[in-house]
């Protein structure tokens, strides 16, 4: 399901956590324990949640370079119409209370 090859690949993280808690095939529970592990203080997370939330923040700012082409419809398959749309939803899955990150 995933298209990452390298966890160094830019936005590698965000691609892989798309897939696996994004997929429509996957239940809403994955959502929750997303949004427990990336609510955590900052010291108690995984280097994964943290770098998600950087390359989320990233991508909605506008910083998209080196996002691979449909990558994040290829492995989430997602109705939302565009990239920008999927990861605005994401985002207020996960962070309902905080506004979205500012575009660049």
């Amino acid at each position: 399901m995933s298209r990452v090859k390298n966890r160094d690949e830019p936005f590698a993280t965000l691609i892989s956590y798309a897939g696996k808690f994004f997929h429509p095939e996957r239940t809403p529970r994955l959502v929750e324990t997303l949004r427990t592990a990336v609510h955590r203080p900052i010291e108690d997370q995984n280097i994964d949640a943290r770098t998600f939330v950087q390359e989320l923040r990233r991508a909605l700012s506008g910083d998209t370079e080196g996002l691979p082409e449909d990558a994040l419809f290829d492995v989430t398959h997602y109705g939302d119409g565009s990239d920008e749309a999927f990861l605005k939803r994401v985002w207020e899955e996960i962070f309902p209370e905080e506004p979205l990150p500012a575009r660049s």
